[in-house]
């Protein structure tokens, strides 16, 4: 800097002393113009001389940036369920219009439903609500400075983790939509069943059901089948008894998927029934399973074992004592091992895609079985124990109850620590001398599709009999028993097209149909071309559909389709194989589930980000808020621009407005 400032200093001096030079120096006239002429010539020369040296001139602009006001709108259909479209659009006008407003912040407007979307028109018609993803992505969108967010909803979610605790990063104003009210309501929480079962036989149904509510209630729940009832029960309720769990047996006498109504009847004042009625499904099959039991022991557990699974009808129990490794096992969906020895060598080098069923006790040869599979390992001394079983809770591969199992006479088998080499679930504890300990008695696992239990103990037999006599018939313990067998058995391939569906769908919800394709060695095909052909049973329409390949299965996803009834079938193209199925579109919204808005909820949200809540009705409030925070104020940020002299055109103009005067004058003056 201080050499260009040197640089123009040395410039002027030689433009005015070439000036002088010109004009005065040894010159004899002395006209009265040279003085104006000799300044014209030494500011052009200098003005030229500052271009060649062309130093740098620094501007600085200040620009006052106003904070940005995010408005997030509920754009799913409980909006216009509960007829609040028009005063959320009265809404949104008045801060279009508010001066005030909009001279402070720099408003955008989103819309949002299963996450935030730029707001282009509303239609309130979504069908799901996901409040903490809408959250989420409002604050990635501005994360310097202080930016509120005005949130506009019924504050209902339909799908994602609660928001109730989420603590946002900026400042949050809820705007309650609706009706803030609290009403009685009574419904259907959640159905557990399993999804198939076999031909006559019983499968188990779970139901919980929820009541708000503070009166006693007497209400009577239902299952129908095709508008026959096929159990009741009638339930109490308060507002300290607000849920019941029911657990009940139903008779499978039909093939195929079967579709079952639940409903619980609704209360005098109840504002919404929708939530009173829920559908469940399952697919019942009349293949014969075939068990195989090997043993090369007597033993009562084996004969046990056969009478137990035969109760199913569907289930047919060949026991062997053949122990060569040319034994045929393909035609079977389950082998049970009974106490293996050395001499089950070839068997277990000879089934390596089998469900097994292995069952240990005194007789069983440890250091055989640890070495001739991968899936457990139990450390072992020369001492058997009696192992008493604890029934766990928290098993969830299948439905499955406490049969009384803390009082059942006590297992025997070796003792030692079991260590499981895969993922395992533990059915029941072992129980030692009154000490529940972490091993397991009864436990399965499921590893590449294949899957195992055992059981760590001999005389299970005795558990059979005892249930017999504390219940009066064998049938609880063979559910349990065939329970088991159901899922050991269930997953074995016999198709080379297998499908997957839901038979019973909502209209908020796409109809998704899996396909798998194995080739005749039963290998996966993710070359086959696989379609959909599905028909509207109510009016005939037809529409084909390409299947795509995903995650090694084949998927076809339908959304927006009419309530009503279908028929679909999948077929391989070039090859003969196909399957059909039928499924029905019930016109259900899960957004009209609410009746009230969830004050309690968006109250919490905004106040632990220190921020408001507020009623649509009293946006005036939140108006004068916003204004009235010293929080939100607008930010001055400069700009300092760097410009060479060179690119400045004004002086350029000006040397050549300097020496066209010079030239002019002259001219004029009439000197050379």
């Amino acid at each position: 800097m201080t050499y260009t400032i040197l640089y123009i200093v040395l410039a002027a001096i030689i433009a005015f002393v070439m000036a002088f030079f010109q004009y005065f120096y040894k010159t004899i006239s002395k006209n009265k113009a040279d003085l104006l002429l000799a300044g014209l010539r030494g500011l052009s020369i200098f003005s030229i001389l500052l271009l060649l040296i062309n130093p740098k001139i620094n501007s600085i602009k200040y620009v006052e940036i106003p904070p940005v006001l995010n408005v997030l709108i509920d754009n799913s259909s409980s909006i216009s369920f509960s007829n609040q479209q028009k005063e959320v659009e009265n809404l949104i006008n008045k801060l279009n219009e508010h001066t005030e407003i909009n001279d402070k912040f720099n408003v955008n407007y989103y819309s949002f439903s299963d996450d935030l979307y730029p707001m282009d028109s509303l239609g309130f018609n979504k069908p799901k609500t996901n409040i903490i993803r809408t959250l989420q992505s409002a604050e990635s969108i501005n994360k310097e400075g202080v930016s509120p967010i005005i949130l506009i909803t019924d504050g209902n979610q339909t799908l994602g983790n609660s928001y109730e605790y989420y603590k946002s990063n900026q400042p949050l104003y809820s705007v309650i939509v609706g009706d803030t009210m609290k009403y009685d309501d009574i419904m259907i929480d959640q159905i557990n069943v399993n999804s198939y079962t076999y031909l006559n036989n019983k499968f188990p149904v779970e139901v919980f059901l929820r009541y708000d509510g503070k009166s006693k209630v007497k209400k009577k729940f239902i299952v129908r089948q095709n508008n026959n009832i096929l159990y009741s029960q009638l339930l109490d309720f308060s507002e300290e008894q607000n849920s019941n769990k029911i657990q009940f047996h139903l008779q499978a006498n039909k093939l195929g998927v079967q579709n079952f109504q639940c409903e619980i009847e609704t209360l005098t004042n109840e504002k919404n029934s929708l939530n009173n009625s829920k559908y469940f499904h399952l697919d019942v099959m009349n293949e014969q399973a075939k068990i195989l039991i090997i043993s090369e022991i007597n033993h009562p557990d084996i004969s046990m074992f056969k009478r137990s699974i035969e109760m199913n009808k569907q289930r047919k129990v060949t026991i062997t004592n053949s122990l060569k490794g040319d034994l045929q096992t393909e035609e079977y969906q389950l082998i049970i091992l009974y106490q293996p020895t050395e001499k089950f060598n070839e068997i277990f080098n000879n089934f390596k895609e089998d469900n097994f069923f292995i069952i240990t006790g005194s007789q069983t040869d440890w250091n055989f079985l640890n070495n001739a599979q991968n899936f457990f390992k139990k450390s072992i001394i020369s001492k058997t124990e009696n192992y008493g079983a604890v029934f766990n809770t928290g098993y969830t591969d299948f439905i499955i109850n406490d049969i009384g199992f803390g009082n059942l006479p006590p297992l025997d088998d070796y003792f030692g620590q079991i260590n499981f080499q895969v993922p395992s679930q533990t059915i029941l504890f072992q129980n030692v001398a009154n000490f529940t300990t972490e091993d397991p008695l009864l436990a399965t696992f499921n590893n590449r599709n294949r899957r195992g239990a055992v059981l760590f103990g001999e005389n299970s037999w005795k558990w059979r009999m005892l249930s017999k006599v504390e219940h009066g018939s064998f049938e609880t313990f063979d559910i349990f028993f065939n329970k088991l067998i159901q899922y050991l058995s269930s997953n074995k391939r016999a198709n080379q097209l297998e499908i997957r569906y839901d038979p019973i769908i909502y209209t908020n919800a796409d109809a998704v149909i899996q396909a798998e394709y194995f080739d005749a060695n039963y290998i996966f095909d993710k070359n086959a071309n696989v379609s959909l052909s599905i028909q509207k049973m109510e009016t005939k329409e037809s529409n084909n559909f390409p299947f795509t390949l995903k995650d090694n299965r084949f998927l076809v996803s339908l959304s927006n389709l009419i309530p009503g009834n279908y028929n679909f079938e999948v077929t391989v193209d070039s090859k003969s194989i196909s399957k059909k199925g039928s499924f029905t579109v019930l016109p259900y919204d899960i957004e009209q589930q609410f009746v009230s808005s969830n004050i309690k909820d968006l109250k919490k949200v905004a106040q632990s980000s220190k921020g408001a809540y507020f009623h649509i009705n009293k946006v005036d409030q939140l108006f004068s808020s916003l204004l009235s925070d010293k929080r939100y104020k607008a930010i001055q940020k400069s700009t300092e621009k760097i410009v060479p002299l060179i690119e400045q055109k004004t002086l350029l103009f000006i040397v050549i407005l300097l020496l066209s005067t010079e030239w002019f004058i002259r001219k004029y003056k009439g000197l050379t």
